[in-house]
């Protein structure tokens, strides 16, 4: 019993440590888009952060439906993701172009584990 409550305390402070890596490195994708768009006001900033958290969950059921798993079908289903998207942004007045919806995209293709890295990364470089 006295080594468990050690064992506990550091697996916390090591649960706590990977989180805010993961957190740190999703804002830097973030960032890197926001960065390739231009200067942003708060305004702008908050309506980005609001569309992605808000898409995030339609990309998945996207995927879900249209994706079998065919990695060659993956650029075309890509494509029409952000088409999509990009169509989206533009209604709702978010500062978004194809270009900064992409680090999005790639980041939740990630987080949902949409095939191998491999093939996210040469879809990825496929779609325009």
């Amino acid at each position: 019993m006295r080594f468990l409550v050690p064992f506990i305390v550091f697996d916390l402070i090591v649960t706590i440590v990977v989180l805010l890596t993961v957190l740190k490195l999703r804002g830097k994708v973030f960032a890197m888009a926001m960065a390739k768009t231009g200067t942003v006001n708060p305004a702008e900033l908050q309506a980005m952060l609001t569309f992605a958290r808000e898409q995030t969950p339609r990309i998945a059921e996207y995927l879900r439906t249209n994706y079998s798993g065919v990695p060659e079908q993956l650029p075309s289903v890509l494509n029409s993701l952000l088409d999509e998207l990009e169509r989206t942004a533009k209604e709702q007045n978010v500062p978004l172009d194809r270009a900064g919806i992409k680090p999005m995209l790639a980041s939740a293709l990630d987080m949902y584990r949409i095939g191998n890295r491999r093939e996210r990364g040469e879809a990825m470089l496929k779609v325009a």
